[in-house]
Protein backbone atom coordinates (compact mmCIF):
# COMPACT_ATOMS: atom_id res chain seq x y z
CA UNK A 1 0.00 0.00 0.00
CA UNK A 2 2.69 2.47 1.13
CA UNK A 3 4.11 2.21 -2.67
CA UNK A 4 1.20 3.54 -4.02
CA UNK A 5 0.42 6.60 -2.02
CA UNK A 6 1.75 8.82 -5.03
CA UNK A 7 0.70 12.10 -6.24
CA UNK A 8 0.83 12.66 -9.91
CA UNK A 9 0.97 16.25 -11.03
CA UNK A 10 -0.27 17.36 -14.47
CA UNK A 11 1.06 20.80 -15.64
CA UNK A 12 -1.47 21.36 -19.05
CA UNK A 13 -0.72 23.74 -22.34
CA UNK A 14 -1.93 27.17 -21.25
CA UNK A 15 -4.39 29.22 -24.14
CA UNK A 16 -2.40 32.10 -25.12
CA UNK A 17 -0.37 33.98 -22.77
CA UNK A 18 -2.83 32.62 -19.40
CA UNK A 19 -0.51 30.96 -16.92
CA UNK A 20 0.18 27.08 -16.34
CA UNK A 21 -2.83 25.19 -14.67
CA UNK A 22 -1.69 22.01 -12.48
CA UNK A 23 -3.80 19.60 -12.14
CA UNK A 24 -3.14 16.46 -9.67
CA UNK A 25 -4.61 12.93 -9.89
CA UNK A 26 -2.96 9.14 -8.24
CA UNK A 27 -1.66 6.17 -10.05
CA UNK A 28 0.28 3.14 -8.62
CA UNK A 29 3.77 1.18 -9.60
CA UNK A 30 2.74 -1.71 -12.38
CA UNK A 31 6.26 -2.80 -13.08
CA UNK A 32 10.05 -3.58 -12.34
CA UNK A 33 10.76 -0.75 -15.68
CA UNK A 34 9.25 2.41 -13.83
CA UNK A 35 5.48 2.31 -15.35
CA UNK A 36 2.91 3.64 -13.75
CA UNK A 37 -0.62 3.63 -14.26
CA UNK A 38 -2.78 6.34 -14.47
CA UNK A 39 -6.27 7.78 -15.84
CA UNK A 40 -6.27 9.31 -19.47
CA UNK A 41 -7.14 12.15 -18.28
CA UNK A 42 -4.91 12.93 -15.30
CA UNK A 43 -2.26 13.78 -17.93
CA UNK A 44 -3.93 14.64 -21.24
CA UNK A 45 -2.20 17.86 -22.45
CA UNK A 46 0.03 17.69 -20.04
CA UNK A 47 3.35 19.62 -20.66
CA UNK A 48 5.57 18.59 -17.66
CA UNK A 49 4.50 15.80 -15.15
CA UNK A 50 6.04 14.58 -11.82
CA UNK A 51 5.12 11.92 -9.54
CA UNK A 52 6.00 12.30 -6.11
CA UNK A 53 6.05 9.56 -4.22
CA UNK A 54 4.68 8.65 -0.66
CA UNK A 55 8.16 9.06 1.23
CA UNK A 56 8.73 12.06 -0.27
CA UNK A 57 10.87 11.06 -3.34
CA UNK A 58 10.30 12.06 -6.37
CA UNK A 59 10.70 12.20 -10.54
CA UNK A 60 9.71 13.72 -13.72
CA UNK A 61 7.69 11.57 -15.64
CA UNK A 62 7.10 10.69 -19.65
CA UNK A 63 3.81 9.56 -20.94
CA UNK A 64 4.30 6.02 -22.77
CA UNK A 65 0.98 5.95 -24.10
CA UNK A 66 -2.32 6.68 -23.80
CA UNK A 67 -6.20 5.05 -24.28
CA UNK A 68 -8.36 7.61 -24.31
CA UNK A 69 -11.71 5.37 -24.70
CA UNK A 70 -10.40 2.86 -21.97
CA UNK A 71 -9.31 6.28 -19.52
CA UNK A 72 -6.15 4.43 -18.96
CA UNK A 73 -2.28 5.86 -19.26
CA UNK A 74 1.21 4.42 -18.79
CA UNK A 75 4.02 6.92 -17.68
CA UNK A 76 7.53 5.95 -16.88
CA UNK A 77 10.04 7.19 -14.78
CA UNK A 78 13.45 6.64 -13.59
CA UNK A 79 13.22 5.04 -10.22
CA UNK A 80 14.83 7.22 -7.86
CA UNK A 81 17.86 5.61 -6.16
CA UNK A 82 17.60 4.06 -2.99
CA UNK A 83 13.76 4.00 -3.65
CA UNK A 84 12.06 0.52 -2.56
CA UNK A 85 10.17 0.23 -5.85
CA UNK A 86 7.57 -2.48 -5.46
CA UNK A 87 4.55 -2.80 -8.44
CA UNK A 88 1.51 -4.10 -7.36
CA UNK A 89 -0.04 -7.21 -8.36
CA UNK A 90 -3.24 -7.18 -10.32
CA UNK A 91 -6.28 -9.17 -8.79
CA UNK A 92 -7.82 -12.48 -10.93
CA UNK A 93 -10.84 -10.94 -12.58
CA UNK A 94 -12.90 -13.56 -11.56
CA UNK A 95 -12.46 -12.73 -7.94
CA UNK A 96 -14.04 -9.74 -8.21
CA UNK A 97 -17.55 -9.97 -6.36
CA UNK A 98 -20.13 -7.30 -5.06
CA UNK A 99 -20.20 -6.78 -1.50
CA UNK A 100 -16.01 -7.80 -1.29
CA UNK A 101 -14.56 -5.42 0.92
CA UNK A 102 -11.89 -2.48 -1.16
CA UNK A 103 -9.47 -0.17 -0.44
CA UNK A 104 -8.92 3.45 -2.46
CA UNK A 105 -5.81 5.00 -2.28
CA UNK A 106 -4.97 8.10 -3.84
CA UNK A 107 -4.40 12.17 -3.72
CA UNK A 108 -8.25 13.49 -3.01
CA UNK A 109 -7.95 16.90 -2.78
CA UNK A 110 -4.39 16.98 -2.44
CA UNK A 111 -4.05 15.19 0.44
CA UNK A 112 -1.76 12.51 -0.65
CA UNK A 113 -1.58 8.95 0.99
CA UNK A 114 -5.27 8.94 1.65
CA UNK A 115 -6.59 5.41 1.52
CA UNK A 116 -10.30 4.83 2.28
CA UNK A 117 -12.37 1.63 2.50
CA UNK A 118 -15.65 0.25 1.20
CA UNK A 119 -17.33 -2.03 -0.85
CA UNK A 120 -17.64 -3.20 -3.88
CA UNK A 121 -21.70 -1.64 -4.63
CA UNK A 122 -22.01 -3.21 -7.98
CA UNK A 123 -20.16 -4.86 -10.83
CA UNK A 124 -20.52 -4.83 -14.99
CA UNK A 125 -21.92 -0.99 -15.21
CA UNK A 126 -21.83 0.78 -18.30
CA UNK A 127 -20.82 4.48 -17.73
CA UNK A 128 -21.32 7.24 -20.36
CA UNK A 129 -17.97 8.91 -20.35
CA UNK A 130 -17.70 12.99 -22.14
CA UNK A 131 -17.91 16.01 -21.40
CA UNK A 132 -21.69 16.17 -20.26
CA UNK A 133 -25.02 14.71 -21.06
CA UNK A 134 -24.94 16.12 -24.35
CA UNK A 135 -21.50 15.39 -25.31
CA UNK A 136 -21.39 11.80 -24.54
CA UNK A 137 -18.55 9.79 -26.59
CA UNK A 138 -19.16 6.26 -25.75
CA UNK A 139 -19.79 3.88 -22.37
CA UNK A 140 -17.17 2.25 -20.39
CA UNK A 141 -18.12 -1.17 -20.52
CA UNK A 142 -17.83 -3.80 -17.05
CA UNK A 143 -17.20 -0.83 -14.50
CA UNK A 144 -17.11 -0.90 -10.81
CA UNK A 145 -18.89 0.87 -8.25
CA UNK A 146 -18.31 1.16 -5.12
CA UNK A 147 -19.22 2.89 -1.82
CA UNK A 148 -15.29 3.78 -0.95
CA UNK A 149 -15.01 7.53 -0.79
CA UNK A 150 -13.67 8.61 -4.20
CA UNK A 151 -12.86 12.64 -4.83
CA UNK A 152 -11.33 14.75 -7.34
CA UNK A 153 -7.44 13.95 -7.16
CA UNK A 154 -8.05 10.13 -6.59
CA UNK A 155 -8.09 9.56 -10.45
CA UNK A 156 -5.59 7.20 -11.31
CA UNK A 157 -5.20 5.45 -8.14
CA UNK A 158 -5.82 1.84 -7.28
CA UNK A 159 -9.24 0.26 -6.16
CA UNK A 160 -7.52 -2.89 -3.44
CA UNK A 161 -8.94 -5.84 -2.42
CA UNK A 162 -7.73 -6.98 1.08
CA UNK A 163 -4.67 -8.48 -0.30
CA UNK A 164 -3.54 -5.40 -1.38
CA UNK A 165 -4.22 -6.42 -5.11
CA UNK A 166 -5.74 -3.64 -7.49
CA UNK A 167 -9.19 -5.26 -8.33
CA UNK A 168 -9.83 -1.60 -10.58
CA UNK A 169 -8.11 2.34 -11.56
CA UNK A 170 -10.26 4.96 -9.94
CA UNK A 171 -11.81 7.01 -12.60
CA UNK A 172 -15.22 8.74 -12.16
CA UNK A 173 -17.92 9.38 -9.06
CA UNK A 174 -21.60 10.54 -9.39
CA UNK A 175 -22.12 13.73 -7.64
CA UNK A 176 -23.00 16.82 -8.34
CA UNK A 177 -21.11 18.87 -6.71
CA UNK A 178 -17.82 17.24 -6.80
CA UNK A 179 -17.09 15.24 -4.14
CA UNK A 180 -18.00 11.92 -2.57
CA UNK A 181 -21.31 10.41 -2.54
CA UNK A 182 -20.82 6.87 -1.48
CA UNK A 183 -21.32 6.53 -5.90
CA UNK A 184 -18.08 6.04 -7.35
CA UNK A 185 -16.88 3.98 -10.18
CA UNK A 186 -13.34 2.38 -10.48
CA UNK A 187 -12.08 0.61 -14.36
CA UNK A 188 -12.41 -2.88 -14.09
CA UNK A 189 -8.76 -5.11 -13.60
CA UNK A 190 -10.37 -6.92 -16.63
CA UNK A 191 -9.65 -3.84 -18.43
CA UNK A 192 -6.23 -3.25 -17.28
CA UNK A 193 -4.91 -6.44 -18.21
CA UNK A 194 -6.16 -5.98 -21.71
CA UNK A 195 -5.20 -2.45 -22.25
CA UNK A 196 -1.81 -1.71 -20.18
CA UNK A 197 0.37 -4.27 -21.67
CA UNK A 198 -0.69 -3.07 -25.11
CA UNK A 199 0.10 -0.10 -23.82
Amino acid sequence: VKTTGMNIFGFGAPESDAPLQQSQGSGFIYDGEGRIVTNNHVVEDAEEITVVFHNGFWADAKVVATDPQADLAVIEVTPPENFDWQPLALAQPETVRVGHMVIAIGNPFGLAGTMTRGIISAVGRGMPVGDGAANVRYTLPDVIQTDAAINPGNSGGPLLNLNGEVVGVNFAINSPVRSNSGVGFAIPVTIVRRVVPEL
